[in-house]
């Protein structure tokens, strides 16, 4: 009987052990590369014109070549049509929101990164007419 109460007791703390452990904040999961899993536009085309859908495919096609690494020092590098940016990263835990500075302490305000839902990033954004929405999954 003694045998079996101490075997209860060794496993119970084993598992909470292992729950304390394995239960990080989400902020914890987002260093990492990043890259685009999919993007996809919802226009009005009976309102926008030829040069506003143009732009349109334009700000698909940089989405899509979009990456971005994030570090746990909170810096990381944004490229976008393969030109490189260093910035700030910042999560907030209240709306899930990630933005990013390109100064340290800038007083201006942040850029959106985007929202983290699982496992994934999105960030939509509002064009004439319409938004694109981008998903980012990690590498």
């Amino acid at each position: 009987m003694k045998k079996i109460r101490t075997f209860s007791v060794m496993l119970a703390m084993m598992l909470a052990i292992l729950l304390i452990t394995s239960c990080g904040s989400p902020e914890d999961n987002l260093p990492g590369n990043w890259v685009t899993e999919s993007v996809e536009a919802t226009v009005d085309s009976t309102k926008a014109s030829a040069a506003n859908l143009a732009s349109v495919d334009m700000a698909i096609a940089s989405a899509k070549t979009t990456t971005f690494t994030l570090n746990d020092d909170h810096t990381m590098v944004l490229t976008i049509d393969g030109y490189r940016s260093d910035a700030f990263w910042a999560y907030n835990s209240e709306n899930n929101m990630i933005t990013f500075m390109f100064e340290e302490g800038d007083v201006g305000d942040p850029i959106e990164l985007g929202r983290l839902d699982g496992n994934k990033i999105l960030y939509t954004s509002s064009v004439k007419n319409g938004n694109i929405t981008s998903v980012y999954v990690k590498e």
